[in-house]
């Protein structure tokens, strides 16, 4: 029995492409809604009174392809210092036996799959329907951020990428950066959030939202696509979005999977939300358009997208290792 691997960080790096992991996570999407899928909701665990804190998302997806057997774990503790703040690793088992093939580094993978998933979204809901595609506004520039910068920069053609964060200078910075690897001057940093939200035809939100919300529908153009990436908290008092209630009013609100959104997505019923449907429907044309000409998809992540990915990886490691030999 041969050992299982361990396929590090810069290893991930490597053969990661955006064509390839677009098609796994769009598989991953579409076999969610076809019930080709087991992912039970995640699992997450508070180390007693610590903000040390762990979150398991098992699944299994089928596919002849991107089919794979994992567990993605994924553990934090924001005191670190002189250590990363969160880790997260994939557990990979072989389909068939369910014996480890290995074991992945999946930082990288976690930040290009939702930025895929976010480009699926757009694909469907937005530029296949005819709507314009000639600004994007991205709110936030951290992993997610730059990951969805880049991805959307390869997968369509906008004429302007707005970037706004809470630190602008960190807008700034990679504005400039990203107008260096692509010698163009489409992205541009914003200061102000209306500005920056205003005649966009498409949104990503990818920051920590905090209890106001940093895009509000009094904004937004008309046929507007948002994707919504940060995590959404209503825990009684608490309540943290990045879009305000009306925009949630205003749109019909897409999820990655019905099981997951009914768990921790709650809290958007309390502002008379329209959860229409699972993009893997949208894919599969089950769909029918509604009286609502915005949308968001409210992107909480899928063991499904790690299986995928994982899967994916996986083979594009043993592959290079093989042209080496």
């Amino acid at each position: 029995m041969n050992a299982a691997m361990f396929i590090n960080e810069e290893e991930v790096k490597s053969v990661l492409n955006w064509d390839d992991t677009l098609e796994a996570t769009e598989t991953a999407l579409r076999a969610t809604s076809e019930r080709k899928s087991v992912q039970p909701p995640r699992v997450f665990a508070q180390i007693f009174n610590t903000p040390k804190w762990m979150i398991a998302m098992p699944g299994y997806l089928e596919d002849s392809r991107f089919g794979g057997w994992a567990c993605k774990i994924l553990s934090g503790n924001p005191q670190n210092v002189h250590s990363p703040t969160m880790s997260a690793n994939i557990v990979l088992y072989d389909e068939d036996s369910g014996v480890l093939k290995a074991v992945l580094s999946a930082i990288e993978i976690t930040s290009w799959r939702t930025a895929a998933a976010s480009a699926v979204a757009t694909k469907h809901l937005h530029v296949r329907t005819g709507k314009p595609q000639k600004i994007l506004a991205i709110f936030g520039c951290g992993d997610q951020g730059k990951a969805h910068a880049n991805c959307f920069y390869h997968c369509f053609n906008f004429e302007e990428i707005r970037l706004w964060n809470r630190t602008h200078q960190k807008a700034a910075n990679l504005a400039a950066e990203l107008n260096n690897k692509y010698h163009t001057l489409k992205f541009r940093a914003f200061e102000g959030n209306e500005s920056c939200a205003r005649d966009a035809d498409v949104i990503v939100t990818a920051t920590s939202p905090g209890p106001v919300p940093i895009v509000r529908s009094e904004w937004l153009k008309a046929g507007v696509h948002i994707n919504a990436i940060g995590v959404v908290t209503s825990k009684g008092e608490d309540k943290r979005y990045e879009l305000s209630a009306e925009t949630y009013k205003n749109a019909a609100v897409y999820v990655d999977s019905w099981e997951g959104a009914n768990k921790e997505l709650t809290g958007l019923l309390e502002f008379g939300a329209e959860m229409k449907a699972e993009i893997g429907d949208v894919i599969l044309g089950n769909v029918q358009s509604g009286n609502k000409d915005r949308s968001i998809f409210q992107s909480l992540g899928m063991a499904a997208e790690d299986c995928a990915m994982a899967r994916l990886v996986y083979d594009l490691h043993k592959r290079k290792q093989t042209k080496v030999l």
